[in-house]
């Protein structure tokens, strides 16, 4: 037995990477054929600049075009060196945690250039349970900010190391989510505050319509109509579901 090779990763394991850091490079190989495919775009993208002096009214000449964007032929060329297989480079290379430690750059920059960036997805915090600071000490859980990109299916805690699956991150959101039924506006407002995730009023009533999202119960009130209330983690629960799909068709 020995310690996985990635930096800051000291999970004991009989090969180069731990099943964590596996599942992790794994997830960033796949994205790396349809970047492969894609960057072409990015590398043609010109810009034309306009000489010294000009002003904002279209004064000046067009200085000349660079012929691609340098960086994303590097990623590109970069982007080729990555292995086919998480599993065999393992099993194989005891340089995996340096590989891995690549990918994560590598794949986070092609995937701003080909798709566009996109805002860091909030987790809460970690919650890992810490030893105490003295002997007889409760562990303490970490108080570390979970953040990670949408396309991640693994999140490193910043504070403690610990690698986290996503899916199972969001079962515990779900969880703690689902809490005590809101209205529809106090449920968007919640999920806002404590998970960052924007949902639209209008999504939020397609989701209804659509047989997606179903009310608990009828709120019982004094006024003619009740008010229909809903448990905030199912909706955050679909708004995964929905947030996937539209994901899977661009």
């Amino acid at each position: 037995m020995t310690t996985c090779t990635t930096p800051d990763c000291y999970r004991v394991t009989s090969l180069y990477l731990c099943t964590d850091c596996i599942i992790e490079l794994d997830s960033l190989l796949a994205d790396v054929g349809p970047l492969l495919q894609f960057i072409g775009g990015a590398i043609d993208q010109t810009a034309v600049t306009r000489s010294p002096g000009a002003s904002g009214g279209g004064g000046g000449h067009a200085k000349s075009q660079p012929a691609m964007n340098v960086d994303a032929y590097l990623l590109r060329a970069w982007l080729h060196q990555l292995p086919e297989r998480a599993h065999a480079t393992a099993m194989e290379n005891p340089k995996a945690g340096e590989i891995l430690f690549m990918a994560r750059d590598w794949v986070s920059r092609a995937r701003d250039l080909v798709w566009g960036p996109e805002d860091k997805r909030v987790y809460g915090q970690c919650e890992e349970l810490l030893d105490g600071e003295g002997e007889n000490d409760d562990p303490i859980p970490c108080d570390g900010r979970l953040v990670a990109h949408p396309d991640d299916v693994t999140v490193k805690c910043p504070s403690c190391k610990t690698v986290h699956q996503v899916s199972d991150v969001l079962d515990r959101l779900r969880l703690k989510a689902r809490g005590e039924p809101m209205p529809p506006r106090a449920v968007r407002e919640y999920l806002q505050r404590k998970t960052k995730v924007v949902i639209l009023k209008k999504d939020f009533e397609n989701w209804v319509q659509l047989g997606r999202l179903r009310y608990v119960l009828d709120r019982v009130t004094t006024t003619k109509n009740p008010q229909r209330v809903y448990y905030p983690g199912d909706v955050l629960r679909v708004f995964e579901y929905m947030h996937g799909r539209r994901r899977m068709r661009v």
